[in-house]
């Protein structure tokens, strides 16, 4: 295994952590108002005078419920709050610069009242489009496989556990299995996460006794390096010096993907639009057996992933980039070149780690997913985990297909 590259498998395989007198514009909806910020790449309040320039937001998929407030950006000639809960669609009529709305996917397209409004907005020439096209037919991604019995069908998607806002649609054939599903299943549901137990299992695993920190366990230069590292992210080493390797180890990479702009998983998207679509929603894992693995490895194994860590941030974004092109590509043959090296001496700790967050875990899915099949109660389901457990052996797809399934790489 390639020694600089065991802690960005993560990311594959677990989920984790003007003037004064310019007035500030505010909306009602705070995922509307973060996917604006979001949008235009905004860290601070939003003003007046900031957006005189705006002229398009794609809004899509961001689990926004209201759009007051949007009139206030009075230059937008094209706007696209497609995927969303949106009920009222009053306020666009103020949008006197509004060209192009693409409304699709949204409760208003139901309501005869909000249909009227649209058809009005449409009289003054803004064109309102009502459906749209599902994905993109080159948009990325191509870990798809699907595997039947009867009249059940699941489909199989690999995904990455971080992403740009620029990733989205994927591609069509895999947002048509999402569409299609009746029950989406990731490793865990970002969604509906106790944040109490969260703290408790972490502080469980993840940090030592009282009286005891990680400058007790590293040498001098390494403690110094991580006090560097942690700076940079924006945090004093005091504030995490209770936590042990693998815990710092998680953090610094899940900062650095932020600092990257990497805020968007795949897993997050599909669980969102499952919120706004009413899909159910069904985890193979708890973010407790997570954690468990993530801690299971001996204190000196934890000290070499944290060591691997604290890379300089170039070149953390240059690995991150390039398994991120090749995520896109598809080419399971290419990413898993780029994960491992053939030549290097695998380790007895370092095959066990593996074993641990690969092996044990994709047996444990692959039988939950039989069960979905052996049950057959008719209904699609969409699973959602991280590309690694369908491309590195012993994996789900390969798991599935000795238990006698037929598995089709549809993409």
């Amino acid at each position: 295994m390639k020694t600089n590259k065991v802690y960005i498998l993560f990311i594959l395989l677990a989920l984790l952590l003007g003037a004064c007198s310019d007035d500030t514009i505010t909306f009602n909806d705070e995922n509307l108002e973060n996917a604006v910020l979001d949008e235009l790449r905004i860290n601070e309040e939003l003003t007046e005078s900031g957006v005189e320039t705006v002229t398009s937001l794609d809004l899509s998929g961001e689990n926004i419920d209201s759009l007051s407030g949007i009139e206030a950006l009075y230059n937008l000639e094209v706007l696209d709050v497609s995927n969303n809960n949106i009920e009222d669609v009053s306020v666009l009529l103020d949008l006197n610069s509004l060209e192009e709305v693409t409304i699709a996917a949204n409760p208003v397209i139901e309501d005869r009242e909000q249909s009227e409004l649209l058809d009005e907005l449409s009289e003054q020439g803004t064109v309102v489009i009502e459906s749209k096209q599902l994905g993109d037919p080159d948009g990325p991604g191509g870990f798809l496989w699907q595997v039947e019995n009867e009249e059940t069908t699941v489909y199989l998607l690999g995904t990455i556990h971080a992403g740009t806002r620029d990733f989205y649609p994927l591609h069509e054939s895999i947002e048509t299995a999402y569409y299609e599903a009746d029950v989406i299943v990731p490793e865990i549901d970002l969604n509906d996460l106790n944040m109490y137990e969260m703290q408790q299992i972490q502080q469980e695993l993840g940090m030592y006794e009282e009286g005891e920190t990680i400058e007790d366990h590293v040498s001098n230069e390494m403690y110094e390096q991580l006090d560097e590292t942690i700076s940079d992210l924006g945090m004093s080493i005091e504030m995490v010096e209770s936590y042990k390797p693998w815990l710092l180890s998680s953090l610094i990479q899940s900062l650095r993907l932020q600092q990257l702009g990497y805020l968007h998983g795949v897993d997050e998207y599909f669980l969102n639009q499952a919120a706004i679509d009413g899909k159910e929603v069904e985890a193979l894992e708890t973010f407790e057996s997570q954690f468990e693995v993530l801690a299971s490895p001996s204190e000196e194994y934890q000290m070499t992933m944290l060591e691997q860590s604290l890379v300089s941030l170039d070149q953390f974004d240059e690995e991150i980039t390039t398994m991120f092109e090749l995520y896109k590509s598809g080419d399971a043959d290419e990413l898993i070149g780029y994960l491992f090296d053939e030549d290097a001496t695998v380790t007895e700790e370092e095959e066990a780690y593996m074993e641990e967050l690969n092996d044990n875990r994709n047996y444990n899915m692959a039988e939950q997913i039989d069960e979905y099949l052996t049950t057959n109660d008719g209904k699609t389901y969409f699973v959602i985990v991280g590309a690694a457990h369908l491309i590195i052996e012993p994996h789900i797809v390969s798991i599935l297909e000795e238990e006698g399934y037929s598995v089709d790489h549809i993409h």
